[in-house]
């Protein structure tokens, strides 16, 4: 009888590490989905139209007034009016909420846009 209270024991905390396993895996993984957006908003410096002025982003969040024109890593050149001429050539003028990543990219309503005319 002995042999059986021992095998039932051993199972039970086999069951116990494989659960504490899976919860430690899990808190783990929650973690990181929530930091996530942190590392995102540290990536998001640029430029944007707030209220009908241009701001400098740092962390995602308006840092100072524009006080001269940007060129983009890409070659995109942004005045401090919101005009922006693409390397290409197209230019076009940034709307409220609209803004330009340091390598260029256009982002509309924190989703990456298209550049228009």
């Amino acid at each position: 009888m002995t042999n059986y209270a021992h095998a039932g024991s051993h199972k039970t905390r086999m069951k116990t590490l494989r659960i504490t396993e899976r919860l430690i895996a899990a808190i783990f993984l929650l973690s990181l989905l929530a930091t996530a957006p942190l590392a995102f908003a540290a990536g998001m410096d640029g430029v944007m139209m707030h209220d009908g002025k241009m701001m400098m982003m740092k962390a995602g969040q308006p840092a100072t007034a524009m006080d001269r024109e940007i060129t983009m890593s890409d070659g995109a050149i942004v005045e401090v009016d919101g005009s922006v001429k693409s390397k290409d050539g197209k230019e076009f003028h940034l709307q409220n909420g609209e803004m330009i990543m340091m390598d260029g990219h256009l982002m509309r309503g924190g989703k990456p846009a298209q550049m228009s005319q």
